[in-house]
């Protein structure tokens, strides 16, 4: 690689890892702002000659660290965790905030539809937005508090340039990267799926006409006596969908909490399964009442079946699928990454 366009590659470096920290709109003038600002800096410092590694050196020098950078062109007055992760702390809590909201509200619509409001479930609706801004805001208040730059999140050897050395990781491809949509969809199913299974668990179920109510699969009374460990399950997943939003492309870092968390979730959703009848042991029998069917024995051990075997089986074989697939793709673009 020639002397100029090792220049080009290293801006293109700085200006991507400068990117992933804007929240603006207009992220693209922005970009097109800082290498303009950075190619007028080069011609300023080194006139008519061509520039060296030293002075793109001391031009990032004085730009300063890409997240700091990033945070002059972001409103970072309103601030409540720090300036380089609370644009992405706003982001993550703004998404799980709505979509929980409205789960819950619509759970309580049905409720009035059906003719089984209670003033009690508007409860359900301020708990379940509290119990979600409090795992969100610890997570990154961890963050916070264990002194992680963004830097240091996304790639550890950002700050050696700062040490008089250009080491910033090269520009992910395409294939390596994680589309910030994704982690996004993920935690908006995540944060549905626990608003409606924590806070309305009765509609998870069928629609009783002859008792003019739901009947729900599990046992809403046990569900709500574990809600602040299922509450701990559902955090562990976002851990994971939030470490993607973080770090943005496949690798090894990124393999590490997947395992770690897709353990922890497996072992924990295993105990909690296991241990506690969390499970409607009458849903067999109040299904064929409804139906008006007294083949109870045949739906018994379906129920069965489902209950013990097949859906332990889903779960494990879904959490190995994920498993595999963070594996593989973050060894080959995690190791392909470091080759270049």
């Amino acid at each position: 690689m020639d002397k100029e366009q090792f220049i080009k590659d290293q801006i293109d470096r700085y200006i991507y890892q400068v990117s992933r920290f804007l929240v603006s709109k207009n992220k693209e003038d922005i970009e097109k702002e800082i290498r303009t600002l950075i190619d007028d800096m080069l011609e300023t410092r080194c006139q008519d000659r061509d520039a060296s590694k030293e002075d793109l050196e001391a031009v990032f020098t004085e730009l300063g660290k890409p997240s700091v950078l990033a945070a002059k062109y972001n409103d970072s007055k309103r601030y409540l965790i720090g300036p380089a992760i609370f644009p992405i702390y706003c982001s993550v809590l703004k998404v799980v905030l709505i979509f929980v909201v409205a789960a819950t509200l619509f759970s309580n619509l049905i409720s009035i539809v059906t003719g089984t409001f209670s003033w009690e479930n508007l409860g359900s609706v301020f708990s379940a937005a509290l119990g979600f801004f409090a795992i969100v805001t610890l997570i990154f208040g961890f963050v916070e508090w264990k002194g992680m730059s963004m830097d240091e999140i996304f790639d550890g050897k950002i700050d050696e340039i700062f040490d008089g050395k250009i080491n910033l990781p090269p520009v992910p491809e395409k294939k390596a990267r994680i589309p910030r949509a994704e982690p996004i969809v993920g935690l908006i199913f995540l944060s549905v799926f626990a608003a409606i299974f924590l806070f309305a668990p009765q509609y998870i179920g069928f629609w009783d006409a002859s008792r003019n109510g739901f009947v729900s699969v599990f046992d809403t009374a046990v569900i709500k006596s574990l809600i602040w460990l299922f509450l701990i399950g559902f955090g562990i997943s976002a851990v994971k969908e939030i470490a993607k939003l973080l770090e943005g492309r496949y690798s090894i870092r990124l393999m590490i909490v997947t395992i770690l968390c897709n353990m922890f979730s497996l072992a924990l959703i295993l105990y909690i399964f296991r241990n506690f009848p969390i499970w409607n042991q009458d849903f067999p029998g109040q299904i064929l009442a409804a139906v008006r069917d007294t083949d109870f024995t045949e739906l018994s051990t379906y129920w069965n079946f489902f209950t013990e075997t097949l859906f332990p089986g889903v779960i494990i074989f879904a959490m190995v699928i994920d498993t595999l697939s963070c594996i593989v793709k973050s060894l080959v673009y995690g190791l392909r990454s470091k080759e270049k």
